[in-house]
């Protein structure tokens, strides 16, 4: 059974590749939606995809698969909490920040948005957040506000008590009413012309992990959208993967490397810079950390000068490791490649070691440099979900299309298998 009909609509509405994920997955969603229209004809059901709204978005809802979590990744969302801060301290707080998320998914990204803004501090008057998805499905969980186990991956788990109510019975958790309504959601085509055009522009928009998925002529459109919903000293989030299309595009890196956050290039930031630095980098005035509030930290104890050499290189490398990543979130990049290079030989098999180099040559600009280090990291860890992208990007952006597929599935089944386990 071909189901070239139905894969062809899919490319030319939404603008999905079927080859990130792998024809085989694809083809189960889609033979299964075709069963439960009715339909062994896949041609028969095209036609009908194309007349019928409730068929196509059935069709959506199974092909399109939430993975998502709160909270994923910090430093995105320590950059939301350091916008606040620096909104309100820049005596801009008459002028409600316009945050977007898209894709939304299930609501866990733009509910992370609205939390960190309020922890930080933001009134909820001083901002608005705007949510769409593809996936009819998607939005209708998202608005119902009730999360179970699966979106909660991260240890600390702070924002549980002060924004959900008490467990239900089948142990879901339900987010607030007054948080709820403060996330307006609706279903939406990142791709279609019409996409928001009647919508200003916004402050924030975070745009995660929806580019890799695309085919290349998908991929210009969505990007053209993304420039026209930025504003001009406006901020895009996009995953770790993609940085390399938001270069191609105008736009330039800001803030901490591992926010993967940009601006237009012939823009500034609406984050201040650090009094020191000339570059065109959004800068935290003091990076919030909410999870750590309610963590009881414990500061490791003073060593005294004579104690040094008896240190153990145990209870050293965790903290040359820590401190490149402060110093690239800082964006002392050359500093953090230094520090990095020194825990590595100390520890010459940390696959983690060995991601952050790549992705400090990848700011930098050092694409051969990063390519090296994140094979290396897939020497020692296989199933590296994040090497694996960065990887898939930088095959995809040399011309070799089926090796970048081929990366982005390992991706995908090693993602599931972290689920799984």
């Amino acid at each position: 059974m071909t189901l070239t009909a139905v894969e062809h609509l899919l490319a030319t509405r939404i603008g999905f590749d079927i080859h990130t994920v792998g024809p085989d997955g694809v083809g189960a969603a889609v033979r299964k939606s075709m069963e439960e229209a009715g339909f062994s004809d896949p041609e028969a059901y095209a036609r009908v995809l194309t007349i019928d709204p409730g068929a196509w978005n059935r069709l959506i809802d199974s092909v399109v698969i939430p993975e998502t979590w709160f909270f994923r990744d910090v430093a995105p969302f320590e950059l939301v909490a350091n916008l606040a801060r620096t909104h309100h301290l820049r005596g801009s707080s008459a002028t409600a920040l316009r945050i977007l998320s898209c894709p939304c998914s299930t609501g866990e990204e733009p509910y992370s948005i609205v939390m960190s803004m309020l922890h930080a501090g933001a009134q909820a008057e001083s901002f608005t957040v705007d949510a769409v998805d593809v996936s009819r499905r998607a939005v209708e969980s998202a608005q119902s506000g009730v999360f179970r186990s699966r979106s909660f991956r991260d240890d600390a788990r702070w924002y549980r008590v002060p924004y959900f109510d008490h467990p239900e019975s089948d142990g879901s958790w339900r987010l607030k009413s007054s948080l709820v309504s403060m996330v307006k959601f609706q279903q939406g085509n990142l791709i279609a012309p019409d996409f928001l055009e009647k919508e200003a522009s916004y402050d924030l928009v975070f745009c995660r992990n929806l580019l890799i998925y695309l085919h290349p002529g998908a991929r210009l459109l969505a990007m053209a959208a993304l420039r026209r919903l930025v504003s001009e000293n406006g901020v895009l989030v996009l995953g770790h993967a993609e940085a390399a299309f938001a270069r191609e595009h105008g736009f330039a890196t800001t803030g901490p490397p591992s926010a993967f956050a940009f601006v237009k290039k012939h823009g500034s930031a609406i984050l201040p810079k650090a009094p020191s630095s000339t570059r065109q980098d959004v800068r935290p005035v003091a990076p919030l950390r909410p999870w750590t509030l309610v963590r009881d930290t414990i500061p490791a104890a003073p060593v005294a000068p004579a104690d040094v050499a008896s240190v153990s290189p145990p209870e050293t490398e965790p903290s040359l490791l820590e401190s490149a990543r402060q110093l690239g979130d800082a964006g002392q990049l050359h500093e953090a490649l230094r520090v990095c290079r020194e825990y590595l030989q100390l520890v010459p098999d940390s696959s983690e070691g060995h991601f952050l180099l790549g992705v400090l040559h990848d700011a930098l600009g050092e694409v051969e440099l990063a390519v090296s280090s994140f094979r290396k990291v897939l020497y020692l860890d296989p199933n590296h979900q994040e090497a694996l992208l960065h990887l898939a990007l930088k095959q995809e952006a040399r011309g070799d299309g089926p090796g970048a597929a081929l990366l982005r599935a390992r991706a995908r089944r090693a993602e599931d298998l972290s689920t799984t386990e």
